[in-house]
């Protein structure tokens, strides 16, 4: 979001997007677990690489990589309004 957009927002609606952008960072999470679990999984067990797993796990790190830098600008407007 940019920075102007940012400033033109409430301090309750500032609070409500930092909410929802750490809470979908952290659905991201258990999904990553369990991708790479299973992949290990397989990888210990000797099996195959299944490369189209592999590749949603990939992928799956790219949600909280993009979504962190969002939440730190509206963490820094909401330290900025003190």
């Amino acid at each position: 979001m940019a920075k102007d957009n940012l400033t033109d927002l409430s301090r309750e609606e500032l609070e409500k997007k930092a909410k929802g952008l750490k809470m979908f960072m952290l659905f991201f999470i258990p999904l990553i677990l369990g991708l790479g679990f299973f992949l290990v999984r397989d990888y210990l067990n000797g099996e195959e690489m299944d490369w189209s797993l592999f590749t949603i796990a990939i992928c799956t790190l790219g949600g909280p990589a993009t979504l962190y830098p969002q939440w730190q600008e509206v963490q820094r407007e909401l330290e900025a309004r003190g």
